[in-house]
């Protein structure tokens, strides 16, 4: 049972280091993007001396983002810009995203830090993932916007009473064709 789980583990953590390699590259169009697996310290006794054991016992301690945008040096997720973080945790998302597909995924304005030209390519990545996943994205982006099926805004009239709307962006475009 401890060789599947571990075999499962590990053959479940290198698809989503791919996934996330290749989203990565996408949204930063090239650099290099890995997940490593952090491994548990080695348990001491009261003198500090190591406990005896298997080392896989010990297990995985976490995981490490490596992210090199193209360019740049090797950098810890911890030194790079507020976009660079925003969009690696973006490649993130989608790599859990394509390797293990929920029924509905809500991002509340995930790119809020984005410019235009990436908050496209994160829309992009949304559209090609909305085949296993509804997603529910929160933005003011219109870059973003542009790849939605539906919108849904809330407006506010001069009377002060707030409007919900809904459009359909396909019987949108069939409307401006028929004019």
């Amino acid at each position: 049972l401890d060789q599947t789980i571990r075999e499962r583990s590990q053959s479940s953590f290198a698809a989503l280091d791919r996934e996330f390699s290749k989203f990565f590259k996408q949204l930063f169009q090239g650099g290099e993007g890995h997940l490593l697996e952090m491994q548990a310290e080695p348990e001491v006794d009261e003198e500090g001396n190591p406990v005896e054991g298997e080392e896989d016992e010990r297990g995985i301690a976490g995981i490490d983002i490596q992210a090199t945008p193209p360019g740049k040096r090797f950098k810890s997720i911890a030194l790079l810009s507020g976009g660079e973080r925003a969009l690696t945790s973006i490649a993130l998302i989608c790599a859990i995203m394509a390797t293990n597909p929920s029924p509905f995924v809500v991002l509340d304005e995930v790119d809020a830090a984005l410019d235009e030209s990436n908050s496209r390519k994160f829309g992009e990545i949304i559209a090609s993932l909305a085949d296993k996943t509804q997603f529910i994205v929160i933005t003011h982006n219109r870059a973003t916007m542009s790849h939605a099926n539906v919108l849904y805004g809330v407006t506010m009239g001069d009377d002060g009473v707030s409007q919900l709307l809904s459009v359909k962006l396909e019987d949108l475009e069939k409307w401006r064709l028929s004019k």
